[in-house]
């Protein structure tokens, strides 16, 4: 197992294959907890960050540091789906409803661990099931993705630098996309705002020409009856 990861508590290797096993399985899944890099914004691109999952629900930290001061962002993974990239080996996505966090592993191993343990607490809490696991849109199990994790650590990392850009334009390209979806959100509403102030201004505006017409109809007879000045 990685340094970059652990398992607190009672935790261990062994503790991991007895859960998977079911045999003599603990109450309750240790906390897992290591390092993964997550995406933050086009400036900083991809941090180091602190994960920790614990009771179902997925935290992060700036550093293992700073845990004292509280998380900074959580997840409960009831409904989470999990996308782990063909196209990056390192890279996994969870997704809760609008929530998405782009998260990216040391290896396609790493990864690997994170999303076996994310499927432990899922199963413990009584919400785990294949839905969760999606890759590239598609439902695929537990099982068959372990194998692809395994056909891909023994296979050459020729070309693993343009993987890692790819994986980073196709970031940049989900990034995108919500922040279009969200703008156009924002820019319908500013619309509908523009079209109800029209519409008022306009009304306005020809009750006051509509007030006017009526001030001149109304006066005519006054206008009429007072006579020309001579030069």
């Amino acid at each position: 197992m990685s340094d970059n990861q652990s398992w607190n508590s009672s935790g261990s290797d062994e503790d991991l294959e007895t859960a998977e096993s079911g045999v003599g399985q603990p109450v309750g899944i240790a906390e897992y907890s290591g390092i993964l890099s997550k995406w933050t914004n086009y400036i900083h691109g991809w941090q180091d960050r602190w994960v920790v999952l614990k009771n179902n629900t997925l935290s992060y930290y700036k550093s293992q540091d700073e845990r004292e001061f509280g998380c900074r962002g959580s997840l409960c993974l009831s409904k989470a789906v999990i996308t782990p990239l063909e196209f990056d080996e390192c890279r996994l996505d969870i997704s809760v409803n609008d929530s998405v966090w782009y998260l990216r592993a040391i290896d396609s191993e790493h990864r690997h661990q994170w999303i076996n343990s994310i499927e432990l607490h899922r199963a413990e809490s009584g919400y785990g099931s294949e839905s969760s696991l999606r890759r590239h849109g598609s439902m695929v199990s537990l099982t068959s993705a372990t194998s692809g994790y395994s056909t891909t650590s023994t296979s050459s990392f020729k070309g693993h630098s343009l993987r890692e850009k790819l994986a980073e334009m196709e970031t940049f390209r989900d990034i995108l996309c919500r922040q279009v979806d969200t703008l156009q959100k924002y820019f319908d509403g500013c619309a509908d705002a523009v079209s109800k102030d029209e519409l008022q201004r306009d009304t306005s505006s020809f009750c006051l020409k509509l007030m006017f017409q009526t001030s001149i109809l109304t006066n005519i007879p006054l206008l009429l009856s007072i006579p020309v000045s001579e030069p």
